[in-house]
């Protein structure tokens, strides 16, 4: 069993739990995209046997998500299901003031990671010092959100769709957000409903899986890349050989029926192959 699948992850699991069931359901080799916090929903994309082989050329950079902040609130995980910190008054704000505070977000920012996250530092992961009692050095990674659309605010928080990068923690767009309006707050609601092509609409449910075969994208499908179909090929690339080839792209798949390949531009009109993936 070789492809992507996409699970609608539910709440109050891991993604490694995910992972675990389906390796177990399939017997397979699976790889994943990028997990999601244990309590937050939605697209987990994932790959099996040799599609782990294709996870970096499916275009899953970009990410959209479905969340809610409240209010009055600051914990040590930045979402409504870590240990209190912090409570504080509600202020008054409006419509104005809420647009102009997601409007400074929008863009590329060195963004502060939260401390309970699965960054690596010398080589642990840093919620692993946190739960050790150790204090860890704050993080930031560089992201970009693409859109903030408001889908309703009142005075106890926002709901909010955001379309972003990979690697972006909307935890922390969450408490960006309230700290804009002069308030703390907490992630209170995320569901991923995007990740790259992939919606909702291709995700199987943990209590389906029995439909798992008939959801499963064939790898070569998955993989968004522009493609070269040429049986003749099949020699060079079965073999990893050198292609010549005047295209304007600089990465392309090469698709020889049974054996299909990346290719990545070393000259004007030379290519090597850069991975196999049949």
């Amino acid at each position: 069993m070789n492809g992507i699948i996409c699970i609608n992850k539910p709440e109050a699991m891991t993604s490694f739990d995910v992972v675990a069931k389906i390796r177990r359901y399939t017997r397979a080799k699976v790889g994943h995209s990028g997990t999601l916090d244990p309590m937050a929903t939605g697209v987990l994309v994932l790959a099996l046997n040799q599609g782990t082989k294709a996870l970096p050329y499916l275009g899953i950079e970009d990410k959209t998500y479905h969340a809610k902040i409240k209010f009055g609130l600051r914990t040590h995980t930045g979402d409504i299901w870590g240990d209190t910190e912090e409570e504080g008054a509600l202020v008054p704000y409006d419509e104005a003031q809420l647009k102009s505070v997601v409007t400074a977000l929008i863009g590329k920012q060195n963004q502060r990671v939260p401390k309970v996250s699965a960054k690596k530092i010398d080589g642990k992961r840093s919620y692993d010092y946190i739960l050790e009692g150790k204090e860890v050095k704050q993080l930031y990674a560089d992201v970009e959100v693409y859109a903030i659309d408001v889908l309703h605010f009142d005075a106890e928080g926002v709901e909010f769709i955001a379309h972003v990068s990979s690697g972006t923690y909307i935890r922390t767009l969450c408490e960006d957000i309230a700290t804009g309006l002069g308030m703390i707050g907490a992630m209170s609601y995320l569901q991923r409903t995007q990740v790259g092509r992939f919606t909702l609409e291709d995700c199987i449910e943990l209590d389906a899986l029995d439909t798992l075969v008939d959801k499963l994208i064939p790898t070569k499908e998955a993989i968004q890349l522009p493609k070269i179909e040429n049986e003749r090929m099949i020699h060079f690339v079965k073999n990893g050989k050198i292609l010549k080839l005047d295209i304007p792209e600089d990465r392309v798949l090469v698709d020889a029926g049974e054996y299909y390949a990346v290719y990545e531009r070393i000259d004007e009109t030379t290519f090597k192959s850069v991975r196999g993936l049949w």
